[in-house]
């Protein structure tokens, strides 16, 4: 029983903080129709400005503030140089415009901000509290997860109750069909690689926090990709279950089989999940069900 609620303890907030990651690709492609590979040097983007700043006397929450800004700012730009003249262009075309971005952003990390390493700042708080079998739920945990739901919970209310939210996914639809609806395209997709770039903000301080930042920690988004994968590409609530399957079993995976695997198999355990997912039931658990007709 102590075994199961550490697995418990350690993996909800693991697979809610993968869901943190993951809801960035979900708005993007329920917004417009494009997967963002270069999310992952994003969020690498945010957690090193927020440390860059840090380093240089900046306290923490204004620290954070100013790296949500700066990151909308990126999405924005990126949305305006390098998908907005590729509108109405494949889906690879896009895909192909994301993945130049994030070779972009992985060597202006370096460049601009010499990427700052260390131990990202608890922001939750750094106490713990005491359950059965001495098993300790750090309070940054609980909080991270109840930020993490509320901010999920906000975008379904988004994209389901507002015009704004109705419109995008129309957009997402087709965008020939909404633009003879009057709706803005080009303002549709600026706001939610807007939003993108915040997500990516409360992703870093969510997934990192007490963590030791470095180089590669952008690598953090293929791990999100069998949670955006398990859940559906354009369901938002869907993250939350699939990043809790995702972390709950990865977690197993390093408790009962790494023993047994030289420390392999949690690992390699999402990847495996993620190509089961495609196998089975490619549009996830709560994706959009499409019916061809010839």
């Amino acid at each position: 029983m102590a075994t199961l609620l550490q697995i418990l303890v350690v993996g909800m907030p693991i697979g809610v903080a993968y869901a943190a990651v993951a809801l960035g690709f979900n708005v993007i492609y329920r917004s417009g129709r494009v997967f963002n590979i270069a999310l992952g040097e994003m969020f690498a983007l945010a957690a090193f400005f927020i440390m860059w700043l840090l380093n240089r006397g900046v306290p923490a929450w204004p620290a954070v503030g100013i790296t949500g800004l700066l990151m909308i700012a990126v999405g924005l730009l990126i949305q305006r140089l390098a998908l907005r003249p590729l509108l109405g262009q494949s889906a690879l075309s896009l895909f192909m415009a994301t993945l130049g971005v994030l070779l972009l952003l992985n060597g202006a990390d370096t460049l601009v901000l010499n990427t700052p390493t260390g131990t990202f700042p608890q922001l939750f708080g750094a106490g713990a509290i005491r359950l059965p079998y001495a098993v300790q739920l750090p309070v940054a945990s609980v909080v991270g997860v109840a930020v993490v739901v509320i901010i999920v919970l906000g975008f379904v209310a988004f994209f389901s109750r507002t015009q704004t939210g109705i419109a995008m996914t129309a957009v997402a639809e087709d965008h020939e069909v909404a633009q003879s609806l009057g709706i803005n395209i080009e303002r549709s997709l600026a706001l939610s690689w807007a939003m993108c770039g915040l997500l990516s903000t409360v992703a870093a301080v969510v997934y990192l926090a007490g963590q030791q930042v470095t180089s590669d920690i952008g690598s953090v988004a293929f791990l999100a990709l069998p949670v955006v994968l398990l859940g559906g590409l354009e369901s938002i609530g869907g993250v939350i279950l699939a990043g809790l399957v995702v972390g709950l079993g990865q977690t197993s995976a390093a408790e009962w089989l790494d023993p047994h695997f030289h420390g392999g198999a949690s690992e390699v355990f999402p990847y495996l999940l993620m190509l089961l997912i495609l196998l089975v039931r490619p549009e996830g658990f709560f994706g959009w069900k499409r019916v061809e007709r010839v």
